[in-house]
């Protein structure tokens, strides 16, 4: 029973590992598309195949002509990871202001050009909050102003720092950039919704719960 079980365990730890190489793997090679998430769904038995479902800001650059770039990809993620019948399916990120990983790869990207990171800063934080956003939080940190490491933060709103609500709320995407100074850290969290609001929601959803659950005992 015991060998079973770490069998098990040593199979599941396994697969989020392959899963997490995969994920920095499409990140880097998905780079200039504007890589957001990725999703991996196997059949219990690889007989069906693996679906990879990925989001991107830039579809096209994933695809490529005729479906070219895609059918090379799913390849190589074949040989590289060991997928069997691999299916890649791109779609566009939705609301890229809201998305963590959109945003900071867009700051990224600026601060590669040369534009000083306060002007990249303060702009991020006006886009996220002109989406919506309720709460946004970024920090720019490393060798910023001079030889020496800083850090400074830009933020508007609320954004919960810890505990099971904010696991739930806020969204977070680190990032690296290497400019001639050194490296710079780039940290984005995003709360898309208000407490306030998420808490409605859930009020609301039990209520409707409840008054289901009557109908039915009444039925």
């Amino acid at each position: 029973m015991v060998e079973k079980d770490l069998s098990k365990l040593k199979y599941f730890i396994n697969k989020e590992r392959k899963n997490l190489l995969l994920k920095e793997w499409l990140a880097e090679r998905l780079a200039a598309a504007g890589f957001s998430s990725m999703k991996v769904i196997s059949s219990p038995t690889g007989t069906i195949g693996t679906k990879i479902i990925v989001k991107v800001l830039r579809p096209g650059l994933v695809i490529g002509r005729r479906g070219a770039r895609i059918k090379q990809i799913s390849e190589e993620i074949e040989k590289i990871f060991g997928y069997e019948n691999v299916r890649l399916l791109v779609y566009e990120v939705e609301e890229p202001e809201l998305d963590p990983e959109i945003m900071a790869w867009q700051i990224q990207r600026q601060l590669l050009r040369g534009v000083r990171y306060r002007r990249v800063g303060f702009w991020a934080l006006r886009v996220i909050r002109s989406a919506g956003a309720a709460g946004v939080e970024i920090v720019i940190s490393g060798k910023i102003r001079t030889v020496r490491s800083a850090y400074e933060k830009f933020s508007s709103g609320v954004v919960l720092k810890s505990g099971e609500l904010a696991n739930r709320l806020v969204r977070t995407a680190k990032r690296p950039v290497l400019t001639k100074m050194g490296i710079i850290g780039v940290k984005v969290s995003i709360m898309p919704i208000s407490l306030q609001d998420y808490l409605a929601m859930q009020e609301a959803s039990e209520e409707q719960e409840e008054s289901g659950e009557e109908v039915a005992e009444g039925g």
